[in-house]
């Protein structure tokens, strides 16, 4: 497969989202919810933004890698 392309199963149909993409979604709405919602203050404040922060980092770090994979794959 290209980097470029579409992930698809043999059938046509588009692949599942992974689940780690879920996950940092999750993270990022519960979050969004915790500093809009609830009026948050102390400990509550905290874990709404490293929520958001750990959903960011670690798709930083998942596109570090799926990117040095690209490349490995292209010298091959």
């Amino acid at each position: 497969m290209s980097p470029g392309a579409d992930p698809q199963s043999p059938h046509g149909a588009p692949a599942a989202m992974p689940w780690q993409f879920g996950a940092r979604a999750v993270a990022i709405v519960t979050g969004l919810t915790l500093l809009v919602i609830v009026d948050v203050h102390g400990v509550a404040f905290y874990l709404a933004w490293s929520l958001i922060g750990l959903a960011l980092v670690t798709e930083a770090a998942a596109t570090l890698v799926y990117r040095r994979r690209v490349r490995a794959g292209q010298r091959s």
